[in-house]
This record gives structure tokens, sequence and C-alpha cells, in this order.
């Protein structure tokens, strides 16, 4: 169900500015012309005098400009140094004191931009919004600041918010596959509002909020951080931004709906059950059919596999993709087909030394006679992309090594593709990437029964068993160790597998998921049986109402590095756990095939979770999840340099045989510590 939203005033549709990354630094000595707004009807009262504008450039401690702006908000800054091409410029707008409350937090608002445009920019609560969200992991109290790709990539992902030209939605936010469609637009109005209310009225409702509305904005936020607290108002949305679900959400909605807007912009009418803004993307608007996996590579691109060739209508039958998706990290797309694509699944994994991508292909398709014989795909092949798209793999992909059906990829340390070959039970090794070499870790070694992934922890590999819930541990030989954990109570239908900086390994506990590869084992069913979940229903904000099945199904397992022990942990909202990945703090972030989710968990260190929270507590709410209407059933996640967590919309919520797929990939912005990938080292 989509959360409601009403409209309210505000004029929102913008042109599209996609701020992304640029080839070099921005000269010296430009001048930047700008204004102060505000989205409140009626303006802010007074005008914007004595409000202080800061310039800021990466690489410079201390702002670079600072001037006054004048009664109706304008601004000039001289920027004197250049915008390096690994950096952004920042611009801060800070309100005078009260001269009755001269110790009370004022206003600040915010923009980010990776060069000096040329024409003028507006600063308001959109910009500020949409800064403190794309770019949560950077801002600290003594600025914006991080290491590239990821800094300026999350700069250009605040312009999918808001236009820094004009101060309005832009585009991506306003129009589809977002707009309407789904409840981040108003979440982003509601938001803004919040902040409209520090901006023009702070101390207009001194019963509910008798420091101000920006002190409780930033109590809310000292909520989400205890014990330190945010220094301004825009470090305290930064901080809800990274931690929505400690901060109350009713608060901030509260605040929400003291200030009417100006023109016509939606709002939400509920509290959601946290903060978070989510986007989605479609590429061309024609090419995505089940988007299934994700590989990011070093400048923050995401490769994406793709069961289906497109088609709009869920009736239409559609036989197996042959394409392979490059986006940008602000949601530029790029195409290529050849190599053997033939209906993937999960399993995309880059080779992070050469920058190649691999993806194995199960072969999805609609069943025959909607997909006509001579179009079925097959099931048994690989293919290698290189990081310009180019198909390596031949036409027919590569058959080496006995794959059969295969799922989940693993490129190891030693350079070696491991396969999860579904149908066969065995796990294929390309030793060193040697399909001359190709061999099979047979089944009656593995023990595992429909094999689903792998993953390397940095000193020996993780397969996962779905139907014999169980979990493997192999040498990088290909042998299985003594001491796996196999099958263990913790495991229940395991799935997705990651590893964190320290060797542990998390499984995504599906509770009931067995794949049709091309039956289930013991079963005459070639479908998912997903009956539990799919009569269950949920409220505006994403909570089982108890109708239906409870969905509350699957758990995550945390498996020490040498395998000794296997810890199971529920909550977070999991519906279905498939996909799983970890963050550059190593916190576990889990994509549900069921309740349009996303669940989280805290790692294995939990100094870096929010307070009171340890190993394995969720870290998103226990009913909810991180939910978001804008999703359907999701299979891949993962986190990049800029700490958006990525989901794929996989299959619809309803699906149907003839063409099951969704038809986007989805950010939520800002939300995980940043990872890093390391730039190709082809002469290694």
């Amino acid at each position: 169900m989509r959360t409601p939203f009403i409209l309210v005033t505000a004029a929102i549709l913008a042109a599209p500015i996609l701020v992304g990354p640029a080839p070099g630094a921005t000269a010296a000595g430009t001048d930047l012309h700008g204004s102060l707004q505000t989205v409140a009807a009626g303006g802010r009262p007074g005008g914007w005098n004595g409000w202080e504008v800061a310039a800021s450039v990466t690489g410079h401690g201390a702002p670079i400009a600072t001037v006054t702006a004048d009664a109706a908000g304008a601004f000039d800054l001289d920027i004197d140094v250049p915008v390096p091409a690994d950096g952004i410029l920042w611009l801060i707008a800070r309100a005078p004191a009260d001269a009755a409350r001269p110790d009370a937090p004022t206003a600040v608002l915010a923009s980010a931009l990776t060069g000096v445009p040329a024409q003028s920019v507006v600063v308001n609560e959109r910009t500020t919004i949409a800064t403190a969200w794309a770019m949560a992991q950077f801002v600290d109290d003594d600025g914006i600041d991080g290491t590239a790709p990821g800094l300026r990539n999350a700069a250009g992902m605040a312009a999918n918010l808001a236009d820094p030209a004009t101060g309005r939605a832009a585009a991506m936010l306003a129009g589809s596959p977002n707009g309407d469609e789904t409840s981040t637009l108003a979440a982003f109005g509601s938001l803004t509002a919040a902040l409209a209310s520090c901006v023009v009225d702070p101390f207009g409702h001194p019963a509910a909020h008798p420091g101000g509305t920006c002190a409780t904005i930033i109590d809310i936020a000292g909520e989400a951080d205890d014990p330190a607290v945010p220094s301004d108002v825009f470090r305290a949305f930064a901080e809800i931004a990274r931690n929505p679900a400690v901060a109350a959400p009713a608060r901030l909605f509260e605040l929400s709906t003291l200030v009417p807007l100006s023109g016509t912009t939606p709002v939400l009418t509920v509290p959601p059950a946290a903060w978070t803004l989510a986007i989605r993307f479609d590429g061309d608007g024609r090419s995505l059919d089940g988007p299934g996996n994700f590989a990011i590579d070093h400048e923050g691109n995401l490769w994406v596999n793709n069961n289906y060739q497109y088609r709009p209508q869920p009736k239409a039958p559609a036989c197996g993709s042959d394409a392979l998706f490059k986006f940008s990290p602000t949601g530029g797309f790029e195409k290529f087909t050849g190599g053997g694509l033939s209906g993937a699944g999960y399993g995309i994994e880059l080779d992070e030394r050469t920058g190649e991508v691999w993806v194995s292909n199960f072969g999805f398709s609609a069943p025959e006679p909607f997909c006509k014989k001579k179009r079925q795909p097959p099931h048994d092949t690989a293919s290698l992309f290189s990081p310009d798209g180019v198909a390596l793999s031949g036409a027919g992909g590569f058959t080496e090594g006995g794959l059969d059906w295969p799922q989940g990829i693993e490129v190891d340390s030693q350079r070696s593709v491991w396969f999860a070959n579904c149908h066969a039970d065995t796990l294929t090794l390309y030793p060193g990437g040697d399909r001359s070499a190709a061999r099979a870790v047979p089944a009656s070694e593995l023990q595992l029964v429909e094999p689903f992934d792998v993953v390397d922890n940095g000193d020996r590999i993780f397969a996962s068993g779905m139907v014999n819930s169980a979990v493997q541990m192999l040498d990088y030989d290909g042998n299985v160790l003594p001491g796996s954990p196999g099958a263990n109570a913790a495991f229940a239908n395991p799935m997705g597998l990651a590893a964190d900086g320290a060797g542990n390994v998390w499984a995504a506990n599906s509770f009931l998921v067995e794949l049709p590869c091309p039956t289930v084992p013991g079963s005459d069913s070639t479908e998912l049986d997903l009956s539990g979940v799919l009569g269950a229903e949920f409220d505006a904000v994403g909570a089982y109402t108890g109708v239906g099945p409870n969905p509350y199904l699957g758990s995550v397992a945390m498996i020490a590095p040498d395998g000794s022990s296997v810890t199971k942990y529920d909550g977070g909202g999991t519906t279905l756990p498939w996909g799983i990945t970890t963050d550059g703090d190593g916190n576990v972030w889990v994509a549900n095939f069921a309740g349009k989710r996303l669940s989280a968990f805290c790692g294995a260190d939990a100094s870096t979770c929010p307070p009171g929270v340890a190993t394995g507590d969720p870290i998103s709410p226990d009913l909810t999840g991180f939910f978001f209407d804008g999703l359907v059933r999701n299979t891949g996640v993962a986190v990049d340099q800029s700490g958006h967590v990525w989901v794929a919309n996989n299959w619809i919520e309803i699906p149907i045989q003839t063409n099951p797929g969704g038809h986007e990939i989805v950010a939520f912005l800002g939300l995980a510590e940043p990872v890093e990938v390391p730039a190709p080292d082809l002469a290694g």
C-alpha cells in the first residue's frame, strides 16, 4: 500500500539538471551568483537581512568566501580557488541570532555542487534536505568532506532531489518512475516543511517548542546520535538521514505541519516508520525487466544483470534477457548485449583487479509455449564483459566446468571464479580465472542442496545451500574444510552471503525459498511457493495489519571467520530475506522478497551502530523495516562509495509466470557507511 499524501502549495517541477562527476577542476576566479529562498507561503517575514553565506571547497579547511545576503536574499561570492576534480563546492547560509534569544540555535541552509555553475543558484530548504540526505555520510561539524569518488557522486545524487539552479524538486524526483508513483516526493516535501518551520517561524509555537523549532530539530537528531549533539540544523538533518529509525518520526512530522507551503507539492499525511528517502531508476524506461543484482566498480558505476527481455505488461510473454546494464552513480544508463547473456539471475561479480564483469546465466524465461522452444535460453553458461562493456565471451558464453543453472558468483583473492550450480548441487571453479583448468566440486563432497551463493572472506570460501539449510567452507583449491558449519539450526533456507572486513560471513535466511532449478528437489512443482506471504496485508507505513499469514519470515546468521560458531538474529522487519551485503563499517543490509522493505542489522563492531544497539540487533524497525512503497520483490542489494544502499526491484508483487519482472533499481540515500572499491591493477 502506498503511503498517503496530500497536495499543499509549492512550485516544484523543474527541468532535469543532473550534477555528476566532471572531468577536471573548476577554474578559480569565478563569480557565483545566488539567492536565498524559502518554500514557505509568503516568504520569510522581514527578509534575509543578516544571513551569512559561506562557500567552501574540498581541501580547504576554512570557507574560501563569505558574504552577507541582502534583504531579498541575493548574494555574490568570489570563488578564488579551483574546485578539484575529485572534490566539491558547498554553500552554507546561516541566519543571524535572534535578538531576544541570542543563545537559541538558528536556521541553516545548504547546497552542494560539483563545480561553479555558469548560472545562478538557489539555496533553500529543498537544496538543504537534498544535501543532507544524499551526502549524509560526508557531513560532520567540520563541514562536508570525504574521498573520491563517493563525495562527488553524492553531490551529483543531491541534484536528483533538488535542482541547485532553481531550488525546485529535480525532474528525477518529480517525474516517473518517482513523482506521484511513490511516497518519496511527499516525504521530501514534509522534510522541507519541517525545516521551513525553523527558517521562517522558529519561535511561533512556544508551548510545543519552548526553545524554538530549530532547537527541536537538533534535539531529534541528538536522539539518533546520543551523546553527541549536532552543531546546527543542517548537521541535524544529516544525522537523521544516517539513523532514520532512531530519530523520532512523529516529532519531525509534527514540525512539518506548522508552516504552510507555497504552490502545490505533496506532503505526507501520516508519519513514516523512518525518514528514509529512496529514488527509483529505470534507465531508458524500456530495458529493465527483472534486474537481479549489482556489481559496483571503482568509479561507483553499477553493473546490473537482468532476468527477462523487456515487456511492459506482465501478461506479455518474455524470453530470457540478453542484456547487461551499467548505471552511473547518479542514474545515467548504458545497455550492453552479446557474450551469451541468457536470462541471468542473481549472479554478477566484478573482478576488481581487471575491472571485468562476470555474469552467470541461470536461464530465466517464460515457460513454453509462451516463450517458444527455439528461444528458450540455456542454463549452463557464463558471460564476461570488459570494463567498457565489450563482450569477452562468445555468442554462446562460457560453458566450462559443468555450469548448471548457476546463480551466485565470487571472484576470490586469487582471481579464481566460483559459480553456485543450483541444479547440479555443485560449485564450478575457474582457478585464477583459467577456464581451461575448470573443475567442479562434486555434490557428494559439497553436501549442499541447491547451492545459491559463494563468498570469499579473505581466508576461505563459503557457499550456501537453500534446501538443506547449510553453509560449507572450502579452501581456495575447492576442498571442503573440516569444521564447516554444514547444516545448522541457525540456517533456514540461506540464500545470499556477504563477508565483512573482519572475515565474518553473514547469510540471508529466506526461511522458505526453494528455487525451481528446474524443479524443487522432492517436488514436482516448477514454481516458487510464496503463498505464505502473498496473502499478508500491510498498512501505509509497512506494518502487518493482521490480515493474511504472518509475513515476518526469515532472519540473518553470522558465521565466525573460521566457521566455529553460527548465530542467528531476527527482527528488522525481515520478510523473505534474499540478498545481503555489508557496508564500510561491517553493518548488514538485507533485500527482502516480500513486504517492500530493506532490513539492516548491526555488524560485528557495535561501536559503529546507533546507541544501545549490539551485534545482530536490528537497525531497521522490527515491524516495517525501512519500508518503501516504490519497492516490489527485491533480490540484490549493494552499498556504494557514497553510502547509498541499492536494491533490485526484481519481480512484481503478484508474479505472473509469463513475465514477472520488475523494472527499476532503487537507491536509499545516505543510509550506510561508504565502501571502498580499488581501481583495477591491470599491471599487477
